[in-house]
């Protein structure tokens, strides 16, 4: 009996001591986050809004309202997730979309989107490109204000339009992120005004540089959100792998040394990347690209949404400093040059203002239907430089500015590097470009076909495509066609081709050199004739495409593969009728016969673990050749082994500096030798000969 009360009264403690750790737990949780409230009502502009076409704050009866017209989105700049939304609508007509727990994702939208119109109003629950109906409920009257109300209780949805409960469901699997915005659709109209939201937000939370960088160095990506707050100070810092700055965190490096280095993945780009309302706060400090035994890393700085990037009096060796969305950047008494980057670009609606610094490129990015003119742009050092003072432009939603500041001499030479002025323009604007000197032009386009030649570097040239039209424009390292869709382009007689290929796109380089490749969700074709391809290549995010044709492939110096596929087709040329075997080392792969001209052909699908692989091709005579995913093609089995030893000579890494200085002095000293060595037996011999013939003149004067 009393062992029966002891279970008893054990399992009464446990139940107890569960509860209270629970308790704990749920209420450390709660502690973690806190509310905030956001309130709009338009009578201070909207700067806290993003704003799509066809949404504007107009006045009524002296009051300022939010008017959407448009299929478009109104959004507003959060923190946290939103638990309430409280509004006032007057629908003019046709229909509009509340959404709650709203959040882009790479596919689409994950949201809670309320419909409203005057005969019905629905939940319904989006997950990327995946709508589910949730339920249907009561509309509202057309052209008077309602009070609406939508919250989030637990897992529950409730909306209330004039304290009346209209709609209300449940939903198991509760988004958990996500703010608010507003879509109005065709043939609609809808006014909407003193906008509150409720959100929680995340505490606070300090991150000690001596626990996230034990002696200095952390490895592996390093992800800061909510409000994590890290300071590197009086320091030497060195970052293997990724930074992401997620919400609204901080991070600050200040009076210190900051490196960043590749680690483990086969990339060349390592990046400091903002997202949402971050910000990165960079002082007094200099900031450099580690090295690693598999390569130089590429230092990227890159903001989105709402981060925002201060450098003040910091030298860096940062490669490409980008700013998009709503991102801005202020860089003062600071340097951003690499020793082959250095690229400041601005994209979407994002600011820059750089000041007293100097910088080694400029991005400028013209997109569709945009206009913009300009003439006399090189290098050199600007008082001041404005995208609107000193170019005609509209379309154009991002601004950069130069103040006192130098954009380096572009001396760098031909190639994927960057320097001065490059230019991206999409197919679908307007530009026209005169009497400058630019670092790149890259033309992009979605489903179309077209055909360019003759692409030159550093000299002055003339190109008209479309309505893009540049006159007298010298480009000094790269000629770019970037291709979206099912693009079918033909380049021709070519140098310094670089191309970002996508989808189902063709394209085929004849008598080109193509110094950069970068596939990126790419299923097409690549065809090459007599073409070659070297430097740079990133084949990166799930590509699976085909490569043929004649193509020399030289040194890769910056390689990166990664979740990708590529079948490469081998013509081979050899001996008429003569079987043929591929293997990789014991098995076979492959086995054919030439044809009466010789020719034959096969294909190896290269993956990531796969690409580095080595097969050896050989025919019937006992000839050899090997194979691999950077050989040239065709492949010769009848070529001398002089050849074979140029061929992969020229595949081979460029030695580094100091190796070429020796390398140089090394040839000076053994021509030196060679020349001493000539010059004495010549003069040994010019002697002997001098002797023999003063002799010889001396018996004939002297004979009888």
């Amino acid at each position: 009996m009393m062992i029966r009360k002891n279970v008893l009264i054990g399992i009464i403690v446990f139940l107890v001591l569960g509860f209270i750790i629970s308790f704990v737990k749920n209420a450390e949780a709660v502690e973690a986050t806190k509310a905030e409230i956001f309130y709009d009502d338009f009578e201070s502009g909207v700067d806290n809004w993003h704003l799509q076409q066809g949404w504007s704050v107009i006045s009524e009866d002296g009051n300022q309202v939010l008017q959407g017209t448009q299929h478009t989105f109104a959004a507003v700049y959060l923190d946290g997730v939103a638990n309430k939304l409280e509004l006032k609508l007057k629908l003019l007509q046709g229909s509009i979309h509340l959404n709650i727990r709203s959040k882009a994702t790479p596919v689409g939208l994950n949201r809670y989107f309320i419909g409203l119109n005057k005969d019905s109003s629905y939940i319904n629950k989006q997950l990327g490109n995946n709508f589910q109906h949730l339920k249907n409920g009561e509309g509202i009257s057309l052209n008077e204000w309602h009070n609406i109300k939508i919250e989030i209780i637990n897992n529950r949805l409730n909306v209330f339009s004039d304290n009346n409960l209209v709609i209300s469901v449940q939903d198991e699997n509760f988004l958990q992120e996500g703010g608010i915005s507003f879509e109005t659709h065709e043939n609609s109209a809808a006014y909407i005004d003193d906008v509150k939201v409720e959100t929680s937000v995340p505490e606070t939370r300090e991150l000690k540089a001596q626990d996230v960088f034990p002696d200095g160095k952390h490895k592996g990506d390093l992800t800061l959100e909510g409000r994590d707050f890290l300071a590197l100070e009086n320091g030497k810092f060195e970052q293997f792998g990724n930074i992401y700055l997620k919400g609204k965190s901080k991070l600050i490096i200040r009076d210190s040394t900051f490196k960043i280095t590749r680690y483990q993945r086969l990339l060349n780009h390592w990046k400091i990347r903002l997202e949402d309302s971050a910000s990165l706060e960079i002082e007094n400090s200099k900031l450099l690209p580690g090295g690693s035994k598999e390569g130089p890393t590429l230092f990227v700085i890159e903001a989105a949404n709402r981060a925002k990037v201060n450098m003040t009096n910091s030298p860096t060796k940062i490669h490409l400093f980008t700013m998009t969305g709503n991102a801005e950047a202020v860089i003062e008494n600071s340097e951003i040059i690499g020793d082959i980057g250095g690229l400041v670009g601005v994209f979407n609606d994002a600011d820059v203002k750089i000041i007293n610094s100097k910088v080694g490129a400029v991005n400028l990015h013209i997109p569709n239907g945009a206009i913009f003119e300009a003439s006399g742009l090189g290098t050199g050092f600007f008082e001041k430089w404005n995208l609107y003072e000193n170019a005609k432009v509209s379309g154009v939603s991002y601004d950069i500015t130069l103040i006192n500041t130098e954009l380096v001499k572009d001396t760098i030479g031909p190639g994927p590097y960057e320097r001065g002025w490059p230019v991206f323009i999409d197919s679908g604007a307007h530009v026209k470009i005169k009497d400058s000197e630019l670092r790149k032009v890259v033309i992009t386009l979605r489903d179309e076909k077209a055909e360019f030649a003759n692409f030159s570097l550093e000299t002055p040239m003339n190109f008209n495509y479309r309505n893009i039209s540049l006159e007298n424009v010298k480009v000094m390292g790269q000629w770019g066609i970037f291709l979206h869709g099912s693009s079918d382009v033909i380049v021709r007689d070519s140098d310094a081709f670089w191309t970002f290929i996508f989808d189902d796109s063709k394209l085929t380089l004849i008598n080109t050199h193509m110094n950069e490749f970068d596939p990126r969700n790419f299923r097409g074709e690549m065809i090459f004739e007599n073409s070659r391809w070297d430097t740079a290549a990133e084949i990166l995010e799930n590509n699976n495409f085909t490569m043929s044709g004649s193509l020399e492939i030289g040194n890769i110096g910056g390689f990166s593969w990664e979740d990708s596929k590529i079948t490469r087709i081998y013509e081979v040329i050899g001996k008429p009728n003569t079987e043929l075997i591929l293997r990789k080392e014991e098995e076979t792969i492959w086995q054919g016969k030439s044809d009466a001209n010789g020719k034959a052909s096969f294909s190896i699908k290269f993956e990531d673990s796969t690409f580095n692989d080595d097969f050896e091709l050989e025919d019937s005579l006992g000839r050899k050749i090997e194979v691999t995913f950077f050989s040239a093609t065709p492949l010769n089995l009848g070529e001398n082994i002089i050849s074979k030893f140029i061929s992969k000579m020229k595949r081979l890494p460029p030695p580094p500096p100091q190796m070429k200085f020796i390398i140089l002095i090394g040839i000076f000293g053994v021509a030196a030798i060679i020349f001493l060595f000539w010059k004495k037996r010549f003069n040994f011999g010019y002697a002997e000969t001098s002797h023999t013939r003063k002799t010889l003149c001396s018996i004939y004067l002297h004979s009888p």
